[in-house]
């Protein structure tokens, strides 16, 4: 029996601003034994995926950069599909331990903001390369994983950049404790503008309220000048 062909729309890369879309001829066979349709397989595309691998990667990217929602907000691919990148890559990852990794990177992305919901990232800060994405942000579960790598990938790590939170860096001294326990840039900066906030509110106020009094002191001290 000839095979039947199907038409597949698979969302790809942007061509600069311009979003691309590929029209692709999926044969689609019946085994021979069992009559069973099959369609063929696409290499560049998981199963029952409508986006390219290459796709998938650097919305991960994206994501990790930024949150979940600001990504599918520019239309490329929707809030589900990002999640399933997500879940892809995290299952991926989970087969796969760290060589010659010296700095970790231990994060947490939005997976939408104000929400609440977050997952938690491990890279390679040295390579730039993502290690591990869990759903989870759990002590118990992010202990779990990394006590999966081994002793001899732990003893090899000598610095751990993180936030703030002290249940990742009492942690990383638990399990890891001849690693640096270092904070992460982005989030000390966070609590240095939050801490100048706090103290330049009041200072504004107070400068408010002297230029207002001094101009009403300036108003008060002309005298209006009578007509003869």
């Amino acid at each position: 029996m000839h095979p039947q062909n199907r038409l597949h729309i698979i969302k790809d890369l942007s061509w600069g601003d311009r979003p691309v879309f590929l029209e692709v001829n999926r044969r689609q066979f019946k085994c021979e034994k069992c009559q069973k349709p099959f369609s063929e397989e696409m290499e560049f595309v998981k199963e029952r995926r409508t986006y390219p691998k290459r796709l998938a990667i650097k919305i991960v990217e994206e994501v990790i950069g930024d949150d979940l929602s600001s990504v599918a907000k520019k239309g490329i691919v929707t809030t589900a599909e990002i999640e399933r990148m997500l879940k892809d890559a995290s299952i991926n990852l989970l087969k796969i331990k760290p060589v010659g990794l010296k700095r970790l990177g231990i994060d947490e992305i939005a997976l939408v903001k104000g929400q609440g919901k977050y997952c938690v990232v491990l890279v390679d800060l040295d390579l730039s390369k993502l290690l591990m994405i869990l759903e989870s942000r759990t002590k118990e579960e992010l202990k779990k994983v990394l006590l999966g790598w081994g002793e001899e990938v732990l003893e090899g790590i000598e610095e751990v950049s993180i936030d703030l939170w002290k249940g990742y860096k009492s942690l990383v001294t638990e399990i890891m404790p001849k690693a640096q326990v270092v904070a992460d840039r982005f989030h000390v900066m966070i609590q240095i503008n939050r801490e100048l906030d706090l103290q330049r509110k009041p200072e504004k106020r107070t400068i408010e309220q002297k230029i207002k009094l001094a101009k009403n002191q300036e108003e008060k001290s002309v005298l209006p000048v009578r007509k003869p």
